[in-house]
């Protein structure tokens, strides 16, 4: 992997927001209500939603792909785009891009009567099991695994979407860092306008 390929291949905030916005129209959207909203709109009720928010600051810790969008985000900054699942806890994020994701599945675990979820997935050839007590629900995990885009990426966009900034940085290359687009600046007039 090499600059050039990172420039060819990973989204700014800008190409990122066009992208997050177009993806609305995905049959997986989780914010179809907004579909039809202009990007600034879209930007806007972003804002209004702290999870959104805190996906965004979670996915800015990887280099994001042209075409990657968020399809849902959790409270807790787990996530899901078209392209990864991120697991957030306590600032703790572990990427599990969806073509090494091998199985998610809610299951009851007998040691405490309740219900996990168990995610197996594959890190640098090593098979490993994440089993977690919150997620995202397993239809709209379903749903983005059965479109399949990641199937359409290169060995190379595979790589990038494996990697943080942080481990880009330790190969002496840059990528940029998306990040929320600014909100509309409302003026208040006061009494007298």
């Amino acid at each position: 992997m090499n600059q050039e390929q990172i420039d060819k291949h990973v989204a700014n905030t800008q190409e990122y927001w066009d992208c997050f916005l177009n993806n609305l129209q995905a049959p997986y959207a989780f914010w179809k209500d907004f579909k039809t909203k202009t990007l600034q709109e879209w930007v806007d009720a972003c804002w209004n939603s702290p999870h959104i928010i805190k996906g965004i600051n979670n996915l800015s810790q990887f280099p994001i792909l042209k075409g990657e969008a968020l399809v849902v985000s959790l409270d807790s900054g787990m996530l899901l785009t078209n392209y990864r699942f991120i697991h957030s806890e306590q600032n703790v994020l572990i990427n599990i891009p969806l073509h090494n994701m091998n199985h998610y599945d809610i299951q009851t675990d007998v040691s405490d009567k309740g219900n996990d979820l168990v995610i197996n997935y594959t890190k640098s050839g090593e098979k490993k099991t994440l089993r977690i007590d919150e997620w995202i629900k397993d239809e709209i995990v379903a749903a983005v695994r059965d479109a399949s885009e990641f199937n359409k990426l290169t060995d190379i966009q595979k790589e990038i979407l494996e990697l943080s900034h942080y481990e880009l940085s330790k190969l002496s290359l840059n990528a940029p860092k998306i990040g929320m687009l600014d909100k509309t600046v409302t003026v208040d007039k006061g009494c007298f306008g």
